[in-house]
């Protein structure tokens, strides 16, 4: 048994999820792109739930389309619509920011990670301010350090119950698990060093989660994913981060770093972002990039592709997002990109009807953070 395999098994990973691009389709995109989503099965009868086949994608919390909304009420639909499109593409994670300084975007994350979790699909909450330094601050501080921790456990790391039997999630009950990934690009967004950021927020961080709920997935930060990042994260390989995280975390936007990045750790590696910026570019990316990750990479088990919406047309997202009267509607914007993912959950459904996102979660309110959620944030800031 190669040492990759013997990995993937020991830390409960499906050895599928390390076949390249998985089942459904051939490393050569022998599956020609087709039109539209998968059919669901009609109404609320019987069928299979989506399988998962396209790896992870990172997903903005929205609470209103404009981020600067000061309006702190969640949209249901807007919420749903992207956890809907999540669902149907067949993807087995979501990686989205709490960010603890920003109380509204911190709750409207709240939704999105429960009812992921509850698909089946493993939720990666990324603990990291949009802007400032309140949560690197909280977290390098020993006494404000276990409050805020505690909170992300408690807001985030409860299992929700399962939608249903036969998710395949590899959580308790068949739910996705809950990974933190401690801050973002700290070199780059926060100007902390990599030799400080292992040893005065990730080690502390790693050991008072892990000695809590060792079940928590425990991811270090990615640095960027041009050819500055490589130094920065070999640094911290040097400084002990394989031996405080779960999984190392590499961002990857050009192929010029492939050779640079170390291709066996003593763990697991998520790529928690990867794309390219053009929309015409998107499908070649992931179909052919992502392909010699895992072969340049042996230990990566995961690659996140970014992203499915944010503000800048033509860019990495996925598909953009308008209003329709009260409501809200995807426009397809990688259409190629799209089709592809599609027609990999076809392949693998073999057929069989697919349960409607809406028949599993009739209403996303059900996962909207509570008066509880609430007082835990605010307590755990004043402290």
């Amino acid at each position: 048994m190669d040492r990759r395999r013997f990995i993937r098994l020991a830390t409960a990973v499906p050895v599928g999820l390390a076949g390249g691009l998985g089942p459904g389709c051939a490393r050569d995109g022998s599956l020609a792109p087709g039109a539209g989503p998968p059919s669901p099965s009609p109404g609320n009868g019987e069928g299979v739930v989506v399988p998962k086949v396209n790896g992870g994608i990172n997903v903005a919390p929205l609470r209103h389309l404009d981020p600067l909304d000061p309006d702190p009420a969640i949209l249901p639909d807007l919420v749903a619509l992207q956890l809907r499109t999540v669902y149907e593409l067949g993807f087995d994670g979501l990686r989205t920011a709490a960010p603890f300084g920003d109380r509204n975007n911190f709750f409207a994350a709240i939704p999105y990670v429960r009812a992921a979790r509850a698909l089946g699909i493993d939720a990666v909450v990324v603990l990291a301010d949009f802007a400032g330094l309140s949560l690197a601050r909280a977290l390098y501080d020993d006494r404000r350090r276990p409050a805020v921790l505690r909170l992300y456990e408690r807001v985030f790391g409860a299992p929700p119950a399962p939608v249903r039997p036969g998710l395949g999630g590899l959580g308790r009950g068949g739910v996705g698990r809950v990974a933190f990934q401690i801050l973002n690009e700290p070199a780059h967004f926060l100007g902390v060093p990599p030799e400080a950021y292992v040893r005065d927020l990730l080690t502390p961080c790693f050991v008072a989660l892990k000695y809590d709920d060792p079940d928590i997935i425990v991811v270090a930060a990615a640095e960027v994913g041009n050819v500055d990042g490589p130094p920065r994260i070999r640094a911290m390989i040097e400084a002990g981060l394989e031996y405080v995280s779960d999984r190392v975390a590499y961002h990857i936007y050009s192929r010029a770093v492939l050779p640079l990045l170390a291709s066996h750790v003593k763990s697991l590696v998520w790529v928690t972002e990867s794309g390219a910026a053009g929309t015409g570019l998107h499908l070649g990316w992931v179909r052919d990039t992502f392909a010699e990750i895992f072969d340049r990479i042996p230990d990566v088990s995961r690659i996140f592709y970014y992203d499915l919406f944010d503000g800048e047309r033509g860019v990495y997202r996925l598909l953009d997002i308008e209003p329709d009267g009260p409501k809200f509607r995807a426009v397809v914007e990688s259409t190629a990109l799209y089709a592809f993912l599609a027609d990999r959950v076809r392949a693998k459904a073999a057929g069989q009807p697919l349960l409607r996102f809406d028949s599993l979660i009739p209403d996303i309110r059900a996962y909207f953070p509570t008066a509880e959620d609430a007082k835990a944030h605010d307590e755990a800031f004043e402290a």
